[in-house]
């Protein structure tokens, strides 16, 4: 057996010039292209599974004659499940494993979207959709994870923009597939349907390469003659990794209310039929995967010349999509129209993405990236996809699915675009902070 692959990586901020695995690749590219692969489509799937619900809204409307805020609710317990595990989730990832600790997290979610195939009450699919998310709390920080480590930092935003297109991708597949089988099979066959591919990639990718875990010793900081975990110091002594958190929930809870209750409103609005309107919905989320890579892409290019190009793209994108979100829902009621501004809306948002990602990897020591990136996925679901669907029927409920749309975009725009120019006043400084580390393939 050859002698394991090591990447000595040089103090974050600084271009990596001595990579010796593979030009800067820690499993060689060959192997790396090959787990990253199984990662990605198991976000698909994991999205999947996650999304599908908007489509069967309609179909458990008619038959349990539930309300939109009930309707959310649905939504809102699968990620409340996620954010309740995340912690403990990622315990396990720096202790153990993180490519195996995602494949059963895969077994796991994918198994509980088809028990709820069997649900007789609003309650039993409820807590079907919690299991789901328990089974997904741990996958998100895991893949982050294994990513910043396996990639070269010049191709770090690129890689995580193409492993988060895989998102929409997900979610399109989902819509589209549970418009369809609700319309022709019923809600139920749909969730049991999904399930199966997500089960069967899961354990294929539990033989896939890792990297050895870092002593947690080496992760540590001393404060006041006191030994911190930097587990809780990394993360509250540096306010630009803290509104990272906050930008990105920010820029969730603008576009998922929008996601889960599309298909209702396209139906109410212009009386579209809910499996094309399931379809449009769906179209929408593709745009995403051109638009979250491409910006990665471009983010890396321009952060060749401006180490905080992360922040100010960011920026920019999601405040001209919270305008077309603004248009669409505030001014505009011809149905071609709006459904442009709102496809214009998604694909602008979707760039912005990558640059936060990245900062939840970059400004902390390798030993704690998935806590890290627990962090930023428990503060994206606590104040973006837990509240979103139910704030938005809630809305919907006392004012209308339109005015809804509207509302919760402007003010979740404008609270992302504060918080991504507070963070960059701190981010040169946070950045020097992280010192020199050495990964090693497993």
């Amino acid at each position: 057996m050859s002698a394991p692959a090591m990447l000595a990586v040089p103090p974050i901020g600084i271009p990596a010039a001595s990579a010796s695995v593979a030009d800067g690749y820690l499993f060689g590219k060959g192997r790396t292209f090959q787990t990253f692969s199984l990662l990605c489509l198991l976000m698909v799937f994991d999205f999947a599974d996650r999304m599908i619900l908007a489509a069967l809204i309609p179909a458990i409307k008619a038959e349990w004659l539930i309300s939109d805020a009930t309707s959310g609710l649905l939504g809102s317990l699968l990620t409340l499940g996620m954010v309740l595990f995340a912690f403990p989730a990622s315990f396990v990832i720096d202790r153990w494993s993180r490519i195996k600790t995602a494949s059963l997290m895969g077994v796991l979610w994918s198994i509980a979207s088809a028990v709820g195939a069997l649900a007789q009450s609003v309650g039993q699919l409820a807590v079907s959709r919690a299991f789901v998310g328990i089974g997904e709390a741990g996958y998100a920080p895991a893949a982050y994870a294994w990513i910043a480590a396996a990639f070269p930092r010049r191709r770090l935003q690129l890689a995580l923009g193409t492993f988060s297109a895989a998102q929409p991708i997900g979610m399109a597949f989902g819509v589209a597939l549970g418009g369809y089988v609700a319309a022709h099979y019923g809600w139920r066959h749909a969730l049991g349907i999904v399930a199966l591919p997500g089960l069967f990639i899961a354990l294929w990718l539990y033989r896939g390469r890792d990297y050895k875990n870092l002593p947690q010793r080496s992760a540590e900081v001393e404060v006041d003659g006191s030994i911190i975990p930097t587990r809780a110091a990394a993360v509250l002594r540096k306010p630009s990794l803290l509104l990272a958190y906050l930008g990105a929930a920010m820029g969730t809870l603008q576009w998922v209310p929008l996601v889960f209750f599309l298909p209702s409103f396209l139906n109410r609005a212009h009386a579209i039929p809910v499996q094309t309107a399931s379809l449009l919905t769906s179209g929408i989320l593709l745009l995403s995967i051109v638009g979250v890579p491409l910006g990665g892409w471009a983010m890396d290019r321009w952060s060749l010349r401006h180490d905080r190009a992360k922040l100010i793209w960011p920026a920019i994108a999601g405040s001209l999509a919270t305008l077309l979100y603004g248009a669409a829902f505030g001014l505009v009621e011809d149905f071609s129209l709006q459904y442009g501004l709102i496809m214009a809306a998604v694909f602008v948002g979707s760039t912005a993405g990558t640059g936060p990602l990245a900062m939840t990897q970059e400004l902390v020591h390798p030993a704690i990236r998935a806590f890290s990136g627990t962090c930023s996925v428990v503060t994206i679901h606590l104040l973006g996809s837990v509240p979103g669907p139910f704030l938005a029927g809630l809305l919907s409920d006392h004012f209308g699915l339109r005015h809804a749309l509207l509302v919760l975009p402007l003010a979740s725009g404008l609270l992302q675009l504060i918080a991504l120019l507070f963070a960059l006043r701190y981010y040169r400084r946070d950045l020097a902070r992280v010192g020199c580390y050495t990964l090693e393939s497993a």
